[in-house]
């Protein structure tokens, strides 16, 4: 029985927007605190797409309260693998800010905004107490598989991978991507040899004396992520805005990257809403290779193949439309060419060290 990968501190569908001028959401927190808005591009991701509530993203967590404000009308009818209730979030919160983090309301004029407008189903797989186990969780991606989840988001700490990467590959083959929080050890883990979890480790920004995009680390001693020859993506993983309906404002602010899955989780969903031809490994193939690359040059242990830019996912997923406009595929060429790179991609993956 493990845990969930976070540290917490209190503190109707939009249309497709084709080419239009970067989106800074109406959102008030967005502006006062979302300092990775603009680290992700999400808004010129928003120029696209505010996300469509009919891409449904599968949160595998502590179940979502559905009175949220800032996720009104997106929730699904939670459920949860045999012998295990079906919560409805409010006993352990950790599930509402991971759904919160990935579709918070965009540009709806309260709160914070998350990536977008996406429909959550909540699958429990946690218990009472925020405990879970490697035979909930597996179970839990092949049912949100099953009820048809392009977007499947698993921020929990456990040992058993395998058992959920082989959950994992059932679902690839119904066309849904896995995303997997690497962990807050602060340490490195060795660990290798799965290819249908995604896992994605945490990055910050220092402030002294200029800012400049790093690991999460909250310093020694304290919790940071976890990096190794497993980590696919990296994202924000520090002092991310969150909804939670039983805080005094419905907000506050988490870390941990238990909230940059859901980052790399959302972009893939924004993916799907802009264009749902593409195929699970084209948008696997778009995060990959229009991640900013930090760190080492390449793919690296400590930020896989980069930073997500989720504006840059957004335009390589517009770009790849049967049909797009000249315009659009002049503008957003590289990011066309990063989804023609898909079998390059696979065989850089299939060169990482493996067990």
């Amino acid at each position: 029985m493990l845990r969930v990968c976070a540290m917490f501190i209190v503190v109707t569908v939009a249309a497709v927007h084709v080419w239009a001028a970067p989106l800074v959401p109406n959102d008030p927190y967005y502006a006062a605190y979302e300092w990775y808005g603009p680290v992700l591009n999400l808004p010129a991701a928003w120029g696209y797409s505010l996300g469509s509530a009919s891409v449904v993203v599968a949160v595998l967590d502590s179940g979502v309260m559905s009175n949220t404000p800032d996720l009104a009308g997106r929730v699904m009818r939670p459920m949860a693998p045999p012998g295990l209730p079906v919560m409805d979030g409010s006993l352990v919160r950790h599930g509402t800010w991971v759904a919160s983090t990935l579709a918070m309301g965009v540009n709806n004029g309260i709160g914070g905004a998350g990536v977008g407008n996406f429909t959550i189903l909540p699958v429990v797989v946690n218990d009472q107490n925020g405990y879970t186990t490697a035979s909930w969780i597996s179970k839990g991606i092949r049912m949100a598989a099953d009820a048809g989840a392009r977007v499947i988001n698993v921020s929990q700490i456990i040992t058993d991978y395998a058992t959920l990467d082989e959950a994992a590959a059932y679902a690839r083959s119904k066309g849904a991507l896995t995303f997997i929080c690497a962990g807050n050890a602060n340490a490195r883990n060795p660990m290798t040899g799965y290819e249908n979890l995604i896992f994605v480790a945490g990055t910050m920004l220092t402030s002294d004396p200029v800012p400049v995009e790093q690991r999460w680390d909250e310093g020694p001693g304290l919790p940071g992520s976890t990096w190794g020859p497993f980590v696919d993506l990296s994202a924000p993983a520090h002092k991310i805005v969150v909804a939670d309906p039983t805080f005094g404002s419905g907000y506050g602010q988490g870390s941990g990257t238990s909230f940059a899955a859901p980052f790399a989780a959302g972009a893939a969903a924004l993916a799907w809403s802009i264009n749902p031809t593409l195929s699970a490994d084209e948008v696997l193939a778009l995060l990959e290779q229009t991640a900013v690359d930090l760190g080492e040059r390449g793919w690296d242990e400590v930020f896989g193949h980069g930073r997500i830019d989720i504006g840059a996912v957004a335009a390589g997923a517009y770009a790849a439309l049967p049909e797009p406009a000249t315009a659009g595929l002049l503008a957003a060429g590289v990011a066309l060419a990063a989804v023609r790179r898909l079998r390059r991609s696979a065989a850089r993956r299939a060169a990482r060290p493996r067990a």
